[in-house]
């Protein structure tokens, strides 16, 4: 018992840290000039000129945290850091000049690199013994783990399409990882997740409608990464892999349907899939007679559903478990065909 709560402790005083340390870093990344003006792009539909201070908070709420627990950049993590800062620092770049899709890409894949590196990795082929060589499926595992850290980190950074949607979600999903870690005994992980919580959470009252503050590019993108990485080192020990494989899925799965959503929709009108434009799931739920605040809490109630059914199967036999998952696969293939063929969603193109 003694552990426990020292334990929890322990994991408060993180998560009031990292709220704190976000609402010192505010005021200070205030005046540094990163404002995203009006009409800046036709899908931006904000009326006055908002700073772009998420990237800005977060990197200098991680140099706090890191003096107060100089012990969260040891192993793994200080390769996630390093990987990190690159994501912030080319996001910030966008910020300021926007950057093409290829300088994007090019930032986001040298921090996959430094993070496999660093050893985070997928390992799930080679601990499910699959038949081919160990290099074969050592390569394998690489090239899932960079199609996973990129993948996730652009989808947070494509749903940022309203104020409190990628705040909120990060929020949720840090504060589930809280759990899953804490259960799975890693503590290093259970401090990193209630810090991004903490953060998060400050971040989320700023960019709640009306934001005072945008995440800007650098914000979604950070927060996207650190989430990617999390989830490639949560190792449940004490489940059975063939319930648990599919948890980071589901934890992520909103940002993951709305990216599969808009890709699959501009590659089927022959628009390119990384170009900004108002065909998100929010834009959808609007166009379908919701209004702004009840469709970013309908993305939130979702993020929450699958999170609990993710907690939920982690408890269950593997048929049980990865017949939910499946279903959740066939609901999600339902919902993209009923916001993408059904003239009711369909936004308009932008002029």
């Amino acid at each position: 018992m003694p552990d426990l709560t020292n334990n929890f402790l322990q994991l408060m005083m993180s998560l009031f840290a990292a709220i704190l340390a976000s609402f010192i870093a505010i005021p200070l990344c205030k005046p540094l000039g990163l404002i995203d003006n009006p009409g800046a792009a036709p899908h931006k539909l904000h009326t006055r000129p908002t700073p772009l201070a998420g990237g800005l908070v977060i990197g200098m709420s991680m140099l706090l945290l890191v003096f107060i627990y100089p012990d969260l950049v040891s192993g793994k993590m200080l390769g996630a850091i390093i990987a990190a800062a690159i994501i912030l620092i080319f996001g910030i770049w966008d910020d300021i000049v926007g950057l093409s899709a290829t300088i994007k890409f090019a930032g986001q894949f040298v921090a996959a690199g430094i993070a496999i590196y660093s050893g985070i990795r997928i390992e799930i082929l080679t601990e499910a013994t699959l038949p081919g060589t160990a290099l074969q499926l050592e390569i394998i595992n690489g090239l899932l783990t960079v199609f996973w850290l990129v993948g996730i980190t652009n989808a947070f950074n494509l749903i940022d399409s309203m104020d409190g949607i990628v705040a909120g979600l990060s929020t949720l999903a840090s504060a589930f990882f809280i759990f899953v870690t804490f259960t799975s005994g890693q503590p290093q992980l259970t401090l990193w997740a209630a810090i991004l919580a903490g953060i998060s959470l400050a971040l989320y009252f700023w960019n709640s409608p009306p934001a005072r503050y945008f995440l800007g590019d650098s914000g979604a993108q950070t927060l996207g990464f650190l989430l990617a990485v999390l989830a490639l080192l949560y190792n449940p020990v004490n489940k059975d892999q063939a319930s648990s494989w599919f948890a980071p899925i589901l934890i992520l799965g909103v940002p993951i349907f709305d990216t599969s959503l808009v890709v699959f929709s501009r590659l089927r009108r022959h628009v390119p899939p990384f170009e900004g434009n108002r065909d998100h799931t929010f834009h959808r739920l609007v166009r379908g007679g919701l209004n702004s605040s009840r469709a970013v809490s309908l993305l939130h109630i979702f993020a929450l559903a699958l999170d609990s059914l993710a907690l939920f199967c982690l408890s269950q036999r593997p048929q049980v478990a990865n017949s939910l998952f499946i279903l959740c696969l066939l609901t999600a293939i339902f919902f993209i065909y009923i916001l993408d063929f059904s003239g009711k969603f369909i936004p308009p193109p932008l002029k």
